[in-house]
């Protein structure tokens, strides 16, 4: 199964990245996640461009997309929302329809103790406009998240670790009970 996880923070030591990685560490091995490291290069949308001239990166995001069998979605909470680069890099996908139907997990991470909640709603919301399929029982939110990294961002917390695993537990199943002809006739 190739998952593609996508980081909703652009930041230097990103607790969202550091969430990602974990994941694709604790993975099966029939399991292989691949992290997007090109947030920062998704330029601002311009609709007048969205149809007909899609930039280079984004361009190359929808093909993994595409290629992926689900999706991960790691938000920050920036006044009660999701990031400014997640949504832009979402207003570029949502008339592509390359999530149409794919099944994809949404997690949030925060210092604060309610773990980005708002945040994660609002990511769900945007996905399920998408017509994306939200694995709702593989989301997450990471309370107090920086407690659970070391300071080279390796997760050393039992409790998320054990979330984690339940997460790509319910994404696999997700993924193995889609109709992949959905899919290919939304795209």
């Amino acid at each position: 199964m190739k998952i593609l996880a996508i980081p909703g923070s652009i930041r230097t030591g990103s607790y969202n990245m550091a969430l990602l990685r974990a994941m694709s560490e604790l993975t099966s091995n029939e399991t292989n996640i691949t992290v997007f490291e090109g947030l920062k290069d998704i330029p601002i949308f311009n609709p007048n461009s969205a149809d007909h001239d899609i930039p280079l990166a984004v361009a190359d995001l929808m093909l993994k997309i595409k290629a992926s069998d689900g999706v991960i979605i790691s938000t920050p909470e920036y006044i009660y929302g999701i990031s400014g680069a997640l949504k832009n890099l979402l207003d570029w996908l949502v008339s592509t329809g390359v999530l149409v139907s794919k099944p994809v997990v949404s997690t949030s991470v925060s210092t604060q103790a309610l773990g980005a909640v708002r945040s994660h709603s609002s990511l769900v919301l945007i996905l399920h406009a998408m017509n994306a399929s939200v694995v709702v029982d593989g989301s997450m939110n990471v309370p107090r998240v920086n407690m659970k990294f070391d300071k080279e961002f390796h997760l050393t917390d039992d409790l998320t670790k054990q979330a984690i695993a339940v997460s790509l537990a319910a994404l696999e199943q997700a993924v193995n009970n889609i109709d992949k002809s959905a899919i290919e006739l939304a795209i």
